[in-house]
């Protein structure tokens, strides 16, 4: 026996290697993705874009509750039949203007997600009804209030070019 037929760990080596380098190879970027990496500052800034719409879209929302204008809420979503949120909710802050929010964005740029750190104004209507909580409540009172931390999650969808809320979920925290 010479020693070329003696397998050695060099063979063994230069044989996996090949082995391990062929579905590397076949996950190389195609021509499209070649664009991308050709100009990855302005794939970067279309991501920055997609973030500050969104950013823009949490503060609408935000307002529009505060405002309780219903209709605006609605047109801020994809879906009308979607417009839904908690209807204890009053008010909205975002805690510390939204420096603890997280926005993710989906390769395709299509969805998204994101959390959104608030505190919450909630109200709750006192019951049974008894003529001392109708009193209240010819009054402007009848409702329990008070503030919560809380979470908003929000699933975004690109809807004609422009970002809308697909859903919204409240949690406190």
């Amino acid at each position: 026996m010479t020693m070329h037929d003696v397998p050695t760990r060099r063979s063994f080596i230069r044989t996996a290697g090949a082995a391990l380098s062929a579905p590397l190879a076949a996950a190389a970027p195609t021509p499209a993705g070649a664009a991308e990496q050709a100009d990855p500052l302005a794939a970067r800034l279309a991501v920055l874009e997609d973030m500050h719409a969104i950013r823009a879209l949490n503060q609408a929302f935000a307002r529009h509750v505060n405002e309780g204008e219903d209709e605006a809420i609605a047109g801020l979503f994809a879906a009308t039949d979607d417009a839904r949120i908690d209807p204890g909710i009053r008010g909205l802050a975002a805690d510390r203007f939204g420096e603890h929010d997280v926005i993710d964005i989906a390769a395709d740029r299509q969805t998204a997600t994101g959390l959104m750190h608030c505190t919450a104004q909630i109200e709750a209507v006192i019951g049974p009804s008894c003529p001392l909580v109708e009193m209240a409540r010819e009054q402007g009172g009848g409702v329990v209030r008070r503030t919560e931390q809380g979470v908003f999650e929000h699933l975004y969808v690109r809807h004609g070019g422009i970002w809308k809320i697909r859903r919204s979920t409240y949690r406190p925290t």
